[in-house]
């Protein structure tokens, strides 16, 4: 499997013929390989935006809340990376902008300059501005796990889809209340 299949994602009902060897039981499909390796370099941004959070966050609530990102997004991490490698996967999915076309729905590997602009972020504003680029940063994983609940097949992968759903919303929540 590519983690890439162009026929799931322009529509059709019928899969693309994949490269690869099938996998062994069956039990996921190029949805959940995409999947887990589009959430490899968010997870990694995400974390990284979490650990400047818990740092440098100005408020205790700031700093609790971005702990427990950290908490959480890691271990996400390693499950992730564990049933890539379970699957005979590569980890990150092709660089190549072109093997992913045909997907259409907006998903982007994460912005380097996100970090870049927390980093640089002056005290005084660094909660806000935490705050409002980790929720964008969240709303992009709910987006791609509900790609994943749509057309993901392996039960585990759409397991942590669904809880990514439940938990970043809640976070967006959260973080609204973080710098009022």
């Amino acid at each position: 499997m590519s983690g890439c299949d162009s026929a799931l994602f322009a529509g059709s009902s019928e899969p693309a013929v994949s490269e690869s060897a099938p996998p062994l039981d069956g039990s996921f499909n190029d949805t959940d390989v995409m999947f887990l390796q589009m959430l490899v370099p968010h997870h990694q941004q995400g974390l990284r935006l979490a650990e400047l959070g818990r740092s440098k966050g100005r408020t205790a609530a700031v700093r609790d809340f971005a702990a427990a990102v950290v908490a959480t997004e890691d271990d996400e991490l390693d499950a992730v990376r564990t049933w890539l490698t379970d699957w005979n996967q590569p980890i990150e999915a092709d660089p190549d902008p072109g093997a992913h076309h045909g997907h259409g729905d907006g998903l982007h590997a994460p912005d380097p300059e996100v970090v870049t602009a927390l980093e640089q972020t002056e005290p005084a504003k660094f909660d806000a501005t935490f705050v409002n680029l980790f929720t964008g940063h969240q709303h992009g994983a709910v987006k791609l796990a509900q790609m994943e609940l749509a057309k993901g097949r392996h039960p585990e992968a759409r397991d942590l889809a669904d809880r990514i759903v439940k938990s970043r919303t809640a976070q967006v929540r959260q973080m609204a209340s973080l710098v009022g």
